[in-house]
């Protein structure tokens, strides 16, 4: 069971980093989801599309959000290295 959820998370970390596919399946709109099926931005997707004429601090936020995206799939390494020590192999 380790191994299985250890996967789902680094998985999850694989998919927080991607940029382009998930840019053009997610909608790309920059607005707050009311449902399940509304557009939107993504973390990646938005410092993509405008690291090219950010300045000052509006390149400082996007700076800000490549650090909470790295520390997120740190944390989700994290959690998926401890799960996976924690369980024995068989």
């Amino acid at each position: 069971h380790g191994g299985l959820i250890s996967g789902l998370l680094l998985a999850a970390g694989r998919a927080l980093g991607e940029t382009m596919a998930v840019l053009m399946v997610a909608g790309n709109a920059v607005q707050q989801p009311h449902s399940l099926f509304d557009s939107v931005r993504t973390l990646t997707a938005n410092i993509a599309l405008e690291m090219a004429y950010a300045m000052g601090d509006h390149r400082a936020a996007l700076f800000v959000s490549g650090l909470a995206l790295m520390l997120l799939v740190l944390i989700l390494v994290g959690v998926a290295d401890a799960l996976n020590r924690k369980t024995p192999y068989a």
